[in-house]
This record gives structure tokens, sequence and C-alpha cells, in this order.
């Protein structure tokens, strides 16, 4: 090469490693990592190559949001299990909006089928009886219920492992329960063709929760312009009475003092106003009766001028009306309705002649119907798979409703069945006949 050229070179080589550099850093700062350069090191394999890299710097950002990286926004590490890629066509991969659930080397979670027993699922998955009983802290072999969730360790080295992960699960379970949003109301206004059932789903509520909020006599008849309270969170209203304390109501109520406390904005050593209005979180409408030591609730009331209701669908009882242990959640929990197991598909019938006022979904319910009767009275009948009448049609009794499924918050192919008279759930065994 000329002495004429050199410098000309020189130049040339200069111009493409700023071009490159300002590359490789616009690079960087569109992706939010830090790029560097490498080199084999001495005593490595002669083959591994050299070039760029790209360092993941989520931990190296100031609480300040400044930092070398990471990521534009809160987006995902690197690192991250949890995270999922798919190849674009252009070659390139991108991370998926949503994380795709890791399973776990030390258990498998099962649902319980019809008719489960725990030896059958220890000998199809090789574990020990009393190992599946360790790990999800059953007490009785023989009691286990269709749809409930059981974790498998993968051998009996597991088993500690197991368990620790169905406790933490349980601890989150009650936290969400005690420590809940402060209540905010939205005063909502009755349009033409609202149901409060109409009302609950839209808002994902629980249709107990409106009932609870509001005084309300006629189910069917809400009158356009009227306003409905609606929380922002399932539960009832309570007006305080003077004998009535937090202690008191959670435990009448199956709920947690603390969920009382978050939800009303009460300081820990704050006692209720007696005739103010208190939320109750996760609370529903039950039946009551005054003792002289106060009201006590109970699960069972008369119900005046019910007759002639016809059960809606062939099955077992698998949970009766009244306070219970939640399938799903856990806790104490008061059940409003009847759930009757059936094979998925089979017919449900109305209860008794009517007037359906909902069908369609209703949050935790599903499919769900809701038929009007004469006196105020309604039935509600949930989870089905298929819905056969719409709204607004007549019916008779034993017509052909729906079909039974598992849909909304369910534990397996069943009917919740409800009876209510003016809001209040009524214990459906005392007038099916």
């Amino acid at each position: 090469m000329t002495l004429k050229k050199k410098p000309f070179f020189i130049l040339s080589i200069v111009i493409v490693a700023l071009l490159t550099y300002t590359c490789v850093s616009h690079a960087a700062k569109c992706s939010g990592a830090y790029w560097a350069s490498f080199e084999p090191g001495e005593g490595s394999d002669s083959d591994m190559l050299s070039g760029f890299i790209a360092v993941d710097a989520l931990d190296a950002r100031k609480d300040d949001g400044s930092g070398i990286g990471p990521f534009r926004g809160d987006g995902p590490s690197f690192e991250a299990p949890d995270v999922a890629f798919e190849e674009e066509e252009d070659g390139t991969e991108e991370p998926k909006g949503e994380p795709v659930p890791e399973e776990s080397p030390y258990w498998k979670e099962i649902t319980v089928p019809a008719g489960g027993t725990l030896s059958a699922i220890s000998e199809s998955h090789g574990i020990q009886i009393k190992d599946i009983m360790t790990a999800n802290e059953l007490t009785d072999q023989h009691r286990l219920r269709e749809g409930q969730n059981l974790f498998i360790p993968a051998s009996a080295d597991f088993v500690l492992e197991t368990l620790s992960h169905v406790r933490a699960l349980k601890e989150e379970a009650i936290r969400k329960r005690k420590f809940v949003d402060p209540v905010k109301i939205t005063d909502y206004v009755v349009k033409e063709g609202d149901t409060l059932w109409k009302i609950a789903n839209a808002f994902d509520l629980d249709v107990n929760s409106v009932f609870g909020c509001n005084k309300i006599s006629e189910t069917d008849v809400l009158k356009v312009g009227s306003t409905i309270r609606v929380p922002n969170q399932d539960g009832i209203f309570v007006t305080v009475k003077a004998q009535d304390t937090v202690k008191g109501l959670a435990s009448e109520y199956g709920i947690f003092e603390e969920a009382i406390r978050s939800a009303n904005e009460l300081a820990p050593d704050a006692a209720l106003v007696k005739g103010k209005e208190a939320f109750l979180p996760g609370a529903k409408v039950t039946a009551f009766v005054e003792t002289p030591k106060g009201r006590k609730a109970v699960v069972k009331e008369k119900v005046n001028a019910v007759k002639g209701f016809g059960w809606p669908v062939v099955g077992k009882i698998s949970s009766p009306f009244g306070w219970r242990r939640d399938p799903v959640r856990g806790g104490k929990d008061f059940h409003t309705g009847l759930d009757i197991r059936a094979p998925r598909g089979r017919q449900v019938v109305a209860s008794a002649a009517g007037k359906v006022v909902h069908s369609g979904w209703m949050g935790g319910y599903g499919m769900t119907v809701v038929i009007q009767h004469p006196g105020g009275i309604t039935t509600l009948y949930g989870h089905c798979s298929k819905l056969l009448v719409k709204a607004g049609k007549s019916v008779r009794r034993g017509e052909r409703i729906a079909l039974v499924g598992s849909t909304g918050r369910s534990t397996g192919n069943h009917v919740h069945f409800e009876v209510r008279k003016g809001g209040s759930p009524t214990n459906p065994l005392k007038v099916l006949r």
C-alpha cells in the first residue's frame, strides 16, 4: 500500500468504527439492554466465537428509574423463567405479553374426578396415600370432593416441598380475604330492561352483594330511573346495633376482623358506631333470629305461600344450604343454595311456573337462568352448560330450561339451585316436593 493511500485507509477504518458504535448504541437504547464486546479468554476453547452480547441490566436500575437498561418500562428480565418467546417471521424473537406457567418438578396439580378416591389417585400416580395426605394436609382419606384440587408429590422425596407450596397457597388466600380495598359505592341508575342479576353481572359481583347493599322487596320489578347502590367488591351493608362489635360481626358472618377494618378504614382500636352502616366484605345475606343474647344467624327460614316447587334436576345433593367451607377459596362461607350433582348435559327444568327474568352469564354462577314466580319468589339455576330459554319467556313447571354443566366458579358438573323471597335466600329443601 502506498503512503498516499494509507491516510485514506485509516480514515475509512475510523468512519466504519464510528458507524458501528452508533448502530450498536442505538440498538442498546431500543432494547433497553447494555451491549458489550467479548473475546475468548486464555485457556478457552479456540473455537469459541467472539463478538457482542446483550447483558441484562435490570438490577442496575436506580430507584429513580435511571441506570443502564433495563427494558423500557417494566419489561421482563432475560433470566425470567416464565417468559415465553416466539419466533417472528423475520427470525427475531419477541417476548409475549402473557407469561406461561412453568410446571414444577416437585409436584403435579390434579382435580379430583367424579367418584375419585385417594387410593385410586395413589395407584395411578405411584405415590403412597400417606404422602398425598401429608402434602395436602388432609385428615380423612375418605373425604374427597369432586373438583377438589390436590398436589401430588413427584416422589416421597418431595413431600415437604409440596407441603410448603400448599401452605403458601393457603396463606395467600387468607391474606386476600383479610386485607381488602376500602369500600367504594357506585350509584347505578336503573335503565329499561335491567334486573338485579343483570346489574350484578355487569359489575362482576355476586347477586347477593346487590341484594345486601339495597333494600329490595320485589326482585323482578326495578323502577326505571331509581338508584341502586353497587359496591366495588362482594359484601353487604348492615346497620350497626348497640351490641355489635367488629369481632362479633366477623364471627357471625364468617369473615375476618381485618377485612371489616380494611373495608371500612377503621383504625385497629376503633369501634363501630351504633346506627351507622358497616360494610362486611365477602358476607352474604342470611336469615337471623333474635335471642336473649342478641342476634343469631340461622340456615333456615319459613317461606309462606310457597307450594308446588319441584326438583330442577335428578341428582345427588353434593353441598347443602347453609354454612360450609368454601370448596374453591376455603374459609367459612354461607352457601345460599343447594348443589345437586348430575352428569353434564342432563336436562334442568323449571321448579315452578313463572317468567324468566335472566338467562345468560352471571359471574361465579356461570351460565344461569333466573325465574320469577308469584309472591315475590325467585328460583336460580346456575353453572349450566347450555341455556334453552331467553329472558321474558313464560315457562311451565317441569319445562326444560337448561343443561347441566360446570361453568363459572364450579368444582364439577352440578346445578346450583336457589330459592329466594324478597331477596333473602331460603333453604330449598323446605319448599321442594
